[in-house]
């Protein structure tokens, strides 16, 4: 068999490349997608003018490709005899199936320990055991490509979006990848150049490579000593000359003066008599006793306002009967 050439200028990844780069399994989401598109790929495949010629080769994640547009396909083969692979189909899509549920359950547990299972939603080991034939109801009827397709569809909440949803999901991971190839691209390429300047900085003479060193010391960090462990220098101690301030404060704290008797002077004495009188005033001003304030008669003004502020008496009713008026009234 020789392969198709009809696909090859078509941007696509394996499905182990995607695996191997990202290292770590597909999600749930990016499973479906690829379960979808391939078995729009093999109807496609079915649906053509002599699929009897085609063979379609499903053997591990390397088999499935993903393409840039969010397609799927294969590694399809021209018929030019007996196939040499069990894993080799001329038309028995059940059995591609079967094998394509391999593939994505093997996509599943990519990088897991083998220990430990992977748990997967309702839905999608639902549709593995359809693929894989493991419950009896699959075992009973045979599976086709539009049974798959269908749980596909309806796995969605409006199924009529299905091939565009999926389409842009396989497209999303071709992207995620390429973008992460460049990135691993730029990382080794600035590892090789760092390779080449460190090997070419080596051949230079020594002095030539002091700031290199001190650059990739800050850029690695620098360790800081403790006290003890620096080196002590035993060197004999500089003579310190003391500032005149320092002496002086030296010889008051060491009380190295002698204080010089002071007597009375006549300037004191006549400040004393100046400052006699002035004290007598003071103490004649505090012996002096104030006549006591006498209270005086309140004014007209106090006291209407005292009058106006004071409660009114009420009248009686025997008197407002007898249409007396209360004392102290004018009319």
């Amino acid at each position: 068999m020789e392969p198709l050439q009809c696909e090859q200028r078509i941007p696509k990844v394996s499905l182990a490349e995607i695996l191997r780069c990202f290292e770590h399994p597909i999600s749930e989401e990016q499973a479906w997608a690829i379960c979808f598109q391939c078995c729009c790929k093999m109807k496609q495949l079915a649906q053509g003018l002599h699929p009897s010629l085609h063979a379609v080769v499903i053997k591990g994640p390397g088999s499935i490709f993903i393409h840039a547009d969010g397609a799927a396909s294969f590694k399809v083969y021209q018929k030019s005899g007996k196939s040499t692979g069990s894993y080799c189909f001329f038309g028995l899509y059940p059995q591609l199936l079967e094998y394509l549920g391999v593939v994505i359950y093997e996509a599943l547990d990519w990088g897991i320990d083998s220990q430990l299972e992977r748990e997967l939603s309702e839905a999608l080991e639902k549709l593995l055991s359809l693929m894989l034939k493991l419950d009896n109801e699959a075992m009973k009827l045979a599976v086709t490509l539009q049974d798959v397709i269908k749980v596909c569809e309806e796995h969605l909440s409006r199924p009529y979006e299905a091939a565009s949803h999926y389409k842009v999901t396989c497209r999303s991971l071709f992207t995620e990848y390429m973008e992460l190839q460049k990135l691993l691209s730029i990382i080794q390429t600035s590892k090789e150049v760092f390779w080449h300047q460190s090997l070419a900085l080596s051949l230079l003479p020594p002095h030539a490579t002091v700031w290199p060193d001190v650059i990739r010391e800050l850029q690695n960090g620098v360790r800081l000593r403790k006290a003890t462990e620096r080196p002590q220098h035993h060197a004999p101690p500089k003579e310190y000359i003391r500032s005149p301030y320092e002496l002086l404060v030296d010889d008051i704290q060491h009380k190295r003066y002698t204080l010089r008797k002071v007597g009375q002077s006549p300037l004191v004495s006549s400040l004393c008599l100046l400052a006699l009188p002035s004290a007598m005033l003071c103490l004649q001003v505090l012996e002096r006793k104030l006549k006591e304030c006498m209270p005086q008669e309140p004014s007209w003004h106090e006291q209407l306002m005292a009058e106006i502020k004071r409660p009114q008496k009420l009248q009686p009713s025997t008197a407002r009967e007898n249409g007396s008026k209360p004392k102290g009234t004018c009319w």
